[in-house]
């Protein structure tokens, strides 16, 4: 059953530090304090008619609420206990039981009378405590879409916040737990209740939280699993794994343990025209003519949150509503974040002293002039104006996505085989997957169409861009640094997911670990190269694009190094506003092809040079 919030037991609240976010609409916060202390234990102790878990965390919680209709969901240690069975019916009988409760008793020492018979291994089927008075989840047969959540799409947010544990008198563990992750365009919290009893039982009940931004659509699925703790033993000695350690992770047990009960429940967050006309009316006030500071990340919702919901409420309107009856917008032409920051050109001034443009910059508008502004302008300019930092990390973010794009693009590949039925994806001597790919690199250099080395050739073209992204101000490189990595490993997942059918996540994650490794250790030898000369960078391109072999192509290893010079080059000569809006294309290495071949006047030297260096005979 659902947890039900109760007027003598409030749930915490109020209390730092907090981690919050907004994200279209919907406010996610968590809380992480230390184990309660004696004072607290004992009152929650006489509260909740049974003792603690040895490590109660009474302060902490998740939870999520939609702004505008103000449903919301929190996941706190409290609730969830009473929901406990204290009957004593439940509580699984082992050896050891009678001597926990007597150590109980010692702890507690002064409130033994309300210490009787319950389950002491604190099993719960505490689903959250919904906070809303006319919406509520239904019982439903919508599954949560789990094809989305296997994207790869930036996580914004993510926290973990640990309810309360038990070690069961050193015989097993048992734990709730809360998870959340918050992507551009849906969240998942998960809240896991996990017990072990040695010898007796493993357990696992899940309640995952899916929110979809868009519709406004929240499903609530819940999944009890268990089995015989021996049953469990079996199945992992059979797999050849390290029996005990795979036992204390519950990642490692969930697929194991069979399903004895699921429910699924879900609620469509609509709101009304009123609430969205209060909404845009405070909002476009707010914008207009407030003076004080927006606050970040607490406290109050961040302006770019504010454009996010804005959007939304404007798809939501009625073309009637009284919003428009004012002026301040025409019907049916929601705004654009990025349209808002385009139309006063908000693109960041990222170089200290920016090269001549014959684009005319228009001046920033003054609070004084923002009346006469249209709102899309009105809303760009506040957010330049008083979030600088935030209104950047929007910017990178997006075209760095771009140019990892136009990075990773140098050397696609396909394998078509992996979406064949029955295919059989050919191998390499090395035992690497075999695609098909076109383009210089591959047609021309010889490379072959795998994995390592498309991470490789992209590399090298986001370590051109890294040297020019040095240029910009100390205060804005490292965000367009941090994003152009992210987006690379965004796109590196999606590909072994893609086209090598690399499911497992701990796999993925150790080629990923891998990769970023390589890709520190290429920006030390690119940039010693760099400074050292092109003999230093040959032979670091030597090292990582053809990986050290004796028969290298020593003509196409020439035109690498001075197709990196020439992309520097020309980068170099592009003003920070261009490169700041992403339009970097990478030619056709193919055309160095020419230079390298030219003759160097240093060759006529080299008979003179060895004469003169050899002794004579």
């Amino acid at each position: 059953m659902d947890g039900q919030s109760s007027p003598e037991v409030p749930s915490p609240s109020g209390y730092e530090p907090v981690n919050a976010i907004t994200q279209r609409g919907f406010r996610i916060i968590t809380r992480k304090l230390p184990i309660l202390k004696a004072e607290p234990i004992e009152r929650m102790t006489t509260t909740l008619g049974i003792s603690p878990p040895e490590m109660i965390f009474g302060d902490n919680f998740a939870s999520i609420e939609h702004l505008e209709s103000g449903w919301g969901v929190e996941f706190n240690a409290l609730q969830a206990l009473e929901m406990v069975d204290k009957t004593g019916h439940s509580m699984l009988q082992v050896a050891h039981s009678k001597e926990w409760q007597s150590t109980r008793e010692k702890k507690h020492e002064g409130i033994t009378e309300v210490v009787k018979p319950f389950d002491w291994s604190y099993t719960t089927d505490y689903k959250g405590t919904e906070r809303s008075a006319s919406l509520r989840l239904r019982s439903s047969n919508t599954p949560i879409p789990l094809e989305l959540l296997k994207r790869p799409d930036p996580i914004i947010f993510f926290d973990e916040v640990m309810l309360y544990e038990d070690e069961m008198a050193d015989n097993g563990i048992t734990s709730l737990s809360c998870k959340v992750r918050v992507m551009p365009a849906r969240l998942l919290l998960l809240c896991r209740f996990f017990m072990r009893l040695d010898g007796v039982m493993v357990r696992i009940r899940d309640t995952r939280v899916y929110v979809e931004f868009d519709t406004r659509e929240v499903i609530r699925e819940y999944t009890a699993r268990e089995d015989r703790y021996e049953a469990i033993r079996q199945k992992l000695a059979m797999k050849g794994r390290d029996v005990p350690a795979q036992l204390r992770d519950p990642n490692n047990l969930v697929d194991l343990l069979p399903i004895v009960d699921k429910t699924f429940e879900s609620v469509c967050l609509r709101s009304t025209v009123n609430g969205i006309n209060n909404s845009l009316h405070g909002l476009l006030s707010s914008i207009a003519e407030s003076n004080t500071p927006c606050l970040f990340p607490q406290g109050t919702i961040p302006i770019l949150s504010y454009c996010l919901l804005l959007n939304q409420l404007i798809e939501a309107l009625p073309q009637q509503s009284s919003i428009y009856k004012t002026g301040l917008l025409s019907p049916r032409r929601p705004i654009s974040v990025s349209a808002s920051f385009s139309a006063i050109e908000a693109v960041p001034q990222i170089s200290p002293t920016p090269a001549p443009s014959s684009k005319t910059q228009p001046p920033i508008p003054q609070p004084d002039d923002y009346k006469s502004l249209p709102p899309t302008n009105k809303l760009a300019a506040e957010i330049r104006k008083r979030a600088p930092f935030i209104a950047e990390t929007y910017i990178a973010y997006g075209i760095c996505e771009k140019l990892v794009k136009e990075c990773a693009s140098q050397a696609d590949y396909t394998i078509p085989q992996r979406h064949e039925k029955n295919g059989v994806i050919p191998k390499t001597a090395d035992g690497e997957d075999l695609g098909v790919g076109t383009g210089w690199w591959y047609e021309s250099l010889g490379m072959t169409p795998t994995f390592n080395n498309w991470a490789q050739i992209t590399f090298l073209h986001m370590y051109i861009l890294t040297v020019r992204l040095r240029a910009f101000p100390v205060s804005a490189a490292p965000s367009w640094h941090q994003h152009l990595l992210d987006h690379f490993f965004y796109i590196a997942e999606d590909r072994m997911v893609r086209e090598h059918n690399v499911y497992s996540r701990m796999i993925r994650n150790k080629y990923l670990k891998d990769l970023f490794t390589q890709w520190r250790g290429i920006l030390a030898a690119y940039d010693e190269g760099l400074v050292k000369g092109d003999a230093v960078l040959a032979t670091a391109v030597w090292r990582n694009i053809f990986y050290g072999r004796e028969d290298v192509d020593m003509k196409g290893l020439g035109t690498v190094v001075s197709y990196m010079r020439g992309v520097l080059k020309g980068l170099e000569g592009m003003d920070d506003e261009e490169v700041g809006k992403g339009d970097v294309v990478f030619g056709d290495p193919g055309t160095q092809k020419k230079i390298v071949e030219v003759k160097s006047r240093m060759m006529d030297t080299l008979p003179k040079m060895e004469r003169i260096q050899s002794p004579k005979k």
